[in-house]
């Protein structure tokens, strides 16, 4: 029972944040923040990101206290120099493979820092590992259900990426499939943010500075050259499983089984 009231706990909380903190920011803050960083987005982005989601944060840690601080949300830092070098080397192929199909370079460290770095910190705190991984570890949620629940309203953000209905579909079926793939990686990586985390800020930042066409769901060259990064993160998590990490997504832990909500009940 204690699982169950804490997902139902999580997940109101994440209501909350995703569609009510929304009113409270109030345009006077963003016109603020946008005139202190000259529109760069530099100062807004993180202050409304936190502003917005920083209750869902706080009841993660809270809830699911560990004995380091931060460790319920993935930022331990354990392990983050070799997953932020595994994570560059499995994009390196992807990003000279779009150097080699652009003629477009866009160098701005601004546009980096707020359509990259802040992308991918914050998304992958909130969606994998304060809404996902909380559902999945602590409250033993299956993965499927898991996964579901933050991939898709994660790929319904994106849904601005496309022109017209059909490119707009596109994007959310691509996104909710990239966020299965970061809660997969979030899992089989320690429960640490950081290799889906640098995977997802390299890969944005390559897409962005080499101008790279087709939204999310992008164009048959380039997700050629992006599905080497896909397989090529497979093939690290692969890598550390034959040296010896648990598997942590198994058959039994797709679907919240009997035996799950047995537990939960005697919980």
């Amino acid at each position: 029972m204690k699982h169950a009231m804490h997902a139902f706990l999580i997940i109101t909380i994440f209501i909350f944040c995703h569609y009510v903190m929304r009113h409270f920011w109030g345009d006077g803050w963003s016109s603020w923040l946008s005139n202190i960083d000259n529109q760069t987005d530099i100062l807004f982005i993180p202050a409304k990101f936190t502003f917005l989601y920083g209750p869902l944060v706080a009841a993660a840690i809270v809830l699911f206290k560990q004995e380091r601080l931060f460790e319920s949300i993935g930022l331990s830092f354990d392990g983050f120099i070799n997953y932020t070098l595994a994570a560059l080397l499995c994009c390196i192929p992807m990003t000279l493979g779009y150097a080699f199909l652009s003629s477009e370079l866009h160098l701005s460290i601004s546009a980096i820092i707020t359509g990259s770095v802040y992308a991918g910190f914050f998304e992958e705190v909130i969606f994998r590992a304060a809404l996902f991984g909380v559902l999945f570890k602590y409250c033993r949620w299956g993965f499927i259900p898991a996964s579901l629940v933050s991939s898709v309203i994660f790929g319904m953000g994106h849904i601005y990426q496309g022109n017209d209905p059909l490119s707009a579909v596109m994007a959310v079926t691509v996104t909710t499939i990239a966020g299965t793939w970061f809660a997969w990686l979030y899992c089989e990586c320690g429960y640490r943010i950081w290799f889906p985390m640098w995977m997802h800020i390299f890969m944005n930042a390559a897409y962005g500075i080499f101008g790279m066409s087709g939204g999310a769901a992008g164009d048959l060259q380039g997700n050629l050259f992006k599905a080497t990064a896909i397989v090529l993160s497979i093939v690290y998590v692969e890598m550390l499983i034959r040296k010896g990490k648990p598997r942590e997504v198994v058959l039994s832990k797709l679907l919240q089984t009997r035996a799950h909500l047995a537990a939960c009940a005697v919980n």
